[in-house]
This record gives C-alpha cells, structure tokens and sequence, in this order.
C-alpha cells in the first residue's frame, strides 16, 4: 500500500532528475566543445560573456527553530546570466550583468515562486572611475556585488530572490595607501528595487522592507602593524517580521597569520549594538575561528582544520535583544542545511555555536574533497527545551572540468538534538551544482 502511494512522487522524482540530467549533459556536452569557441563578444572595449548553473537540490524534512518542519522538497532551478564590460577609457569603465533564474519542482509544486522567465534582475549595472587624484581614489556608482572576510556580515542584498542576485545599490569610494586601502560604501536596498524587473502581482520582491547603512572599510595587504581587515558598519531596518525600525552599529576586525608555511590561523570578532524605534535595545557578538594545518609536501596536499561559528542568541527573559543580526549576510555561508532553519526569517543566521573538525584534499588541479563533522549547539534553548541543535556532517565534492565547465556536489546530513521537539531525526539535503561559462 506504502509502494503504491510512493509511486506518482516517485515517478515525479525521476521526471525531475531525467530533466535536470539533460541540463547537465548539454552542459558537459557544451564543455567539451568549448575549446572550439571563444566568449560571446570580446573586442577592444568591450566584453561580453554568459554562465549558466543548473542546480540539483533534495530536501528532507528538517526541523526549524518555528517548532515545526521544512517539507521534504525536490526541484531543480537553473539561473542563466549575462554581463557586460565596457572599457570607455583608461580611468571609467561600464558593468552590467543581469540574471534569471526558474525552478521545477518534482513535490509540493505549490511552493514555487521561480517559474519560466518571471523574473530579471541585475546583479551589477554601475559605472567605474579608477585612478583619480593622482592614483589615490577609486569610485563605483551604481549597483555592484561586495564581498569582504568570509561574507559574515556583507555579500547578500536580496535574501527573497533565491541566490539570483548579491548586487547593491549605492556608492563605493576606495582610497588607496601604502599597503592598505579604505572602502566608505553608502547602501540604499528598497523592498521593490527598480531594478527587479517582473510580474508585479506575484509580489516577487527582494526584501522583507527597505533599509540602508553605510560601511567603512580597511583591507591590509602589507602592513605589519594593521589587523587584516578592520571595519565599522551601521545599518537601518525598516519594520518587518512584526517589530518595529531599528538601527544597528557593528565594529569588527579580522586577524590572518600564518605562523609557518604549513600552520594558518584566522579570527574575525565583532560587536553590536542598536535600539529599536520606541525603546528597546540589541547587542550581540559573533566570533569566526579557524586553524589549518596542511602538507604541501604530501600527494594530494591534504589538510586538517578545527573551527568554531559563535552567534550570540536572545534571551527572552530580558528586555534587550541579545541574538546576533547578520545585517547583509542572508545566505547560506557554511551550511545549505542550517540556513533553511531560520525560517520565516530565511538566513537570519542567529542563536549558535557550532564547532566541528574536517579535512581536505587535492588529487589533482582542477578537484577538490572535503568533509567535516561537528556539534551545532545554541547559546539560548530552542522550541524544544535544549540547547542541542545537532550533530552536522558535511561532504562537499568540487571539479573544474575546464575554464569554463565546473560542478559541485555536496551533501548535508544533521542528527537533531533536544533544541528541536524531535530528538535523533536524521535531515539531510543534497544538490549537485553545474555551472557552465560562455
């Protein structure tokens, strides 16, 4: 009887992977005919070029910190792309890139918001002064991805949008010194972008409510007496999930060294504070440590690494708010698994301590293989009482086939402890990344 009630969800699955197993062998197809084939568009000024990903994704029902379960899903999604680069002189250069991306689910097609095409965006449309005041500042207009550290706190604008776009609307001015430069960006990310372009009445939109922030930035190359990087960064929210505006200042600074040609040691550390509109205060800390040991000598360069994720979590008993808030970093970071648990508040990473041991090796140039294992616990107790989120296995298989075909295959695996109302439920998530250069 269980077989038969299996059947259309298994004939849906195998739908879904026969499709998705075209996608990917257009994609090979494609990459063994690459060498054949030069970029779009590649004259003196300008340069055009195009990706393509096709994503494999399975989801089995995993506990959220809501008290309930993420459904068991199944879906693919594929996000085309295509950017432009125009050189109009030496010192002022023109980007645009602009995304797409549709989903097909094999279950629960009724939670699909990414249908074929009803969306575009650009993840990038700025301008680029370079060199001005003698080589001193550069300046970017527009809108334009960002990434600094580990992406912990800046690298996602536009969490709804299901990985299509990181772009931000604002200004960056870089000033360069000697060993060192500093980044002043100002961030204005409204709700409805203007440039998201889509069918309105889906109410497909970026963010939850508009926000701003400004961000100074230090990046040291050179300098001995300079942390890696050192920043400060304040960020408004405007109401959404039920709370009122509020206004937040982090300070942060992130420390590199390596302490020989075989031992690194990396730590970012960051403090944060803010009120809500009407009273009320935040404060929070997070804490990023990692220690690699590797053998360069060894076939296959093999490494081993501890590290420890520390987000602090809210106490209820208290009329502060306590739990970390990520500001700009709403995506997946260091697990595809964890990031689905702060739903309603997707990637709202918060309320963790996670510390886990793994390794990796390198059989080759273009392939890379990686597992780790580790407790996830939380500072303050989940709907289930406790404050064990799990224990994580992460696998993570990466190949470059060539310049431009590569794929990643990765798989997730969380034991959930009694911060969940089930205790010992076995999770799992697994996706298969091809991503295929024009």
């Amino acid at each position: 009887m269980d077989g038969c009630d299996n059947k259309p969800m298994l004939m849906k699955y195998r739908l879904l992977c026969r499709r998705g197993f075209a996608l990917c062998l257009a994609l090979l197809l494609a990459g063994v005919c690459s060498p054949l084939r030069a970029d779009i568009y590649n004259g003196e000024r300008l340069n055009i070029d195009g990706d393509a990903r096709v994503k494999l994704i399975a989801i089995d029902e995993l506990p959220l910190d809501t008290g309930t379960k993420l459904p068991e899903l199944n879906y693919s999604e594929t996000i085309l792309g295509l950017w432009a680069t125009w050189q109009q002189s030496e010192s002022i250069r023109y980007k645009a890139w602009i995304k797409t991306g549709f989903r097909n689910y094999a279950t629960h097609k009724e939670l699909n918001r990414y249908h074929f095409v009803d969306e575009f965006i650009f993840h990038q449309l700025s301008v680029e002064y370079s060199n001005l005041f003698d080589g001193f500042v550069d300046v970017s207009v527009g809108r334009f991805p960002l990434y600094y550290g580990h992406g912990l706190l800046i690298l996602e604008s536009s969490p709804l949008d299901a990985e299509r776009s990181y772009g931000f609307n604002g200004i960056k001015t870089r000033f360069k010194f000697e060993g060192f430069h500093v980044d002043l960006i100002g961030i204005y990310s409204p709700d409805d972008d203007p440039l998201l372009i889509n069918d309105k009445h889906k109410q497909l939109k970026l963010l939850e409510s508009d926000e701003e922030g400004f961000v100074a930035y230090m990046s040291n190359q050179s300098q001995p007496w300079l942390p890696k990087d050192l920043y400060y960064m304040y960020k408004h929210e405007e109401p959404r999930f039920g709370r009122g505006d509020v206004y937040f200042h982090t300070l942060g600074f992130i420390v590199e060294e390596s302490l020989n040609d075989a031992f690194t040691a990396y730590w970012e550390l960051a403090t944060q504070r803010g009120h809500r509109s009407g009273g009320g205060d935040t404060r929070g800390w997070l804490s990023d440590i990692n220690f690699t040991y590797t053998w360069q000598q060894l076939a296959w360069r093999p490494e081993v690494f501890v590290s420890n994720y520390y987000l602090s979590g809210d106490d209820p008993a208290t009329q502060t708010e306590e739990g970390w808030h990520g500001l700009w970093s709403r995506w997946p970071q260091y697990s595809y698994l964890l990031v689905w648990q702060f739903i309603p508040k997707i990637g709202e990473w918060s309320n963790l301590n996670w510390s886990r041991i793994g390794a990796r090796i390198y059989p080759n140039t273009g392939s890379s293989l990686e597992f780790s294992f580790g407790p996830v616990r939380a500072p303050e107790k989940g709907p289930g009482g406790g404050n064990d989120r799990g224990d994580l296995l992460i696998l993570l298989y990466k190949h470059q086939f060539d310049e431009k075909l590569s794929v990643a295959l990765r798989s997730e695996f969380l034991k959930s402890g009694d911060y969940h109302p089930e205790v010992g439920n076995l999770s799992w998530e697994t996706r298969v990344d091809f991503k295929y250069r024009f």
